[in-house]
């Protein structure tokens, strides 16, 4: 368990550096058209999404509250939904954007929550359109 810490720590700088390039490439460049959003940032937000996507798989998994019925269903569901899940934080993230430092942090909890995010988007989504066409009297 020691050695997997030390691992760990190592680790994390070495991936914070490796990953500070393409981020900030991301961040510098992301425009309004689709197809001039830059590869290198999508890569990240991928595999940011990916990573916070396989936690929170892995949570469930072995979780005893948890029952899964088909495992292969399961995470290639909760591997679709994480990447939805962290491209469209990147996509937000890019559209407020949010500092360049807590961009990974925002996608990778966004895919760790998965579904659960997607929801909040969604109805946050809708009423905030609800409120522009006057049909919503609760204030945003």
């Amino acid at each position: 368990m020691r050695v997997l810490l030390n691992l760990k720590q190592r680790l994390a700088p070495t991936w914070l550096l490796a990953s500070w390039d393409a981020s900030a490439s991301a961040a510098t460049s992301f425009a309004s058209d689709l197809s001039s959003i830059p590869l290198d940032g999508v890569v990240v937000a991928v595999t940011l999404s990916l990573v916070g996507g396989a936690a929170g798989t892995l949570q469930k998994i072995a979780s005893p509250e948890v029952t899964i019925k088909s495992l292969p269903l399961e995470i290639a569901k909760d591997i679709l939904v994480s990447l939805v899940a962290g491209l469209v934080t990147y996509s937000l993230c890019a559209w407020q954007e949010i500092p360049l430092l807590l961009q990974p942090g925002c996608i990778t909890i966004a895919a760790y929550g998965g579904s659960r995010v997607l929801e909040r988007y969604l109805s946050a989504g809708i009423s905030r359109m609800e409120h522009l066409n006057g049909k919503s009297d609760k204030p945003l």
